[in-house]
């Protein structure tokens, strides 16, 4: 087969087709271990995604900055101008949590504390913390990177269907006591949080990205967060306002386990799936239930394999899982979350190699014995 270009190989995958091998990439991948990869804060995206064989980016760049925590969101106004002028290279579109927020002194990372969408007054926040959706100058900035990195790659922007924004800004509890006491409330929240995600979206289908990685949590590892019924009226009218707006292959991700409502959410029209988390999901079964329906990502151990394995069960472990839903293609590979700072770069590097070794196609038919 013919090599491809890694676009080519990552919208092929999305496709649900067989490219000339599997292909690799994360939804998100935090500059510390960025830097400890690289040896340096002096690279570009695309010079990571080279030297680790990776097949696109979409995610934050140190670019000779200090290295924060990639999946820290910051909170209040002070987001809005952070938002429009971004310093660093990202490729995030999410909005802050409308929340109090907390930090970890030594990652820096933030967490949210309490919720603050709990009530109809509350509703007047939004004004407080959402940045303008319309507002050019992210776009213009973002669209300067795209043209100076993107190489063959492929390029994703982070978004939100508003579920996440909900369940975050409001708070589990407070989530499931306004179900009874104020469920229209509930509603109205998810519906500004979609609005504003699908006038982002407007924006960004102006724009020179492959696709579009939409992450919004819905379960944990037992079950999701909500009843099916609740799905239905509460989460999958308002994530219709998002993905309706979008022209472009997109994968969904959440944690947990997503069974009560995968079919449902399956309506939506997403390109994939991501991460199948292992101790959540099976990754042989959904591949033999869905994976004529949707592109299967992830699956690789963030709990144990990524961050405490050896890079000996790292290699066997994408080994294993390229076998299962590799299979006429329709996989990539990616960590079941993103690499954190907490990953062992060796084990990064065991991951890298597996891929390279073990996923051409046609894939070897022994690879599971």
């Amino acid at each position: 087969m013919k090599e491809m270009k890694p676009r080519e190989r990552i919208l092929s995958a999305l496709r649900r087709e067989t490219p000339d091998r599997v292909p690799w990439l994360e939804n998100d991948f935090e500059e510390g271990l960025q830097e400890r990869i690289m040896g340096t804060t002096q690279f570009t995206p695309g010079e990571l995604c080279e030297k680790l064989g990776m097949d696109g980016f979409g995610y934050h760049f140190p670019m000779g900055a200090q290295a924060v925590a990639g999946q820290a969101l910051q909170a209040g106004a002070s987001f809005k101008e952070s938002y429009y002028y971004p310093q660093k290279v990202t490729f995030d579109f999410v909005p802050p949590w409308i929340a109090e927020m907390g930090v970890i002194p030594e990652t820096g990372r933030t967490f949210v504390k309490k919720g603050l969408l709990t009530s109809n007054d509350s509703l007047k926040l939004f004004d407080e913390y959402l940045p303008d959706p319309d507002h050019p100058a992210r776009y213009e900035q973002v669209a300067k990177w795209i043209d100076k990195y993107k190489g063959d790659y492929a390029v994703f922007a982070r978004i939100r269907l508003g579920s996440a924004s909900l369940l975050e800004s409001m708070g589990l509890v407070e989530f499931a006591y306004n179900i009874y006491d104020n469920p229209d409330l509930i509603k109205e929240i998810h519906r500004r949080f979609s609005e504003w995600s699908a006038k982002v979206v407007e924006h960004l289908n102006k724009l020179d990205f492959d696709f579009y990685w939409v992450n919004d949590d819905h379960a944990d590892t037992r079950s999701t967060w909500m009843s099916r019924d609740q799905y239905l009226e509460f989460f999958l009218p308002y994530q219709k306002i998002v993905a309706g707006a979008i022209t472009k292959p997109w994968v969904f991700h959440s944690d947990g386990n997503l069974r009560p409502i995968l079919d449902d959410l399956l309506t939506l029209g997403m390109a994939g799936i991501h991460p199948i988390q292992p101790s959540a999901m099976d990754i042989r079964e959904i591949k033999e239930k869905y994976g004529n329906r949707v592109c299967i990502l992830g699956n690789i151990d963030l709990d144990y394999t990524l961050t405490l394995g050896t890079p000996e069960e790292t290699d066997k472990e994408v080994k294993e899982r390229i076998a299962v839903a590799g299979v006429n293609g329709g996989y990539v590979v990616t960590s079941a979350n993103s690499l954190t700072d907490y990953c062992k770069a060796e084990n990064v590097w065991a991951m890298a190699g597996a891929v390279k070794k073990y996923g051409k196609y046609p894939l070897d038919p022994n690879l599971l014995k």
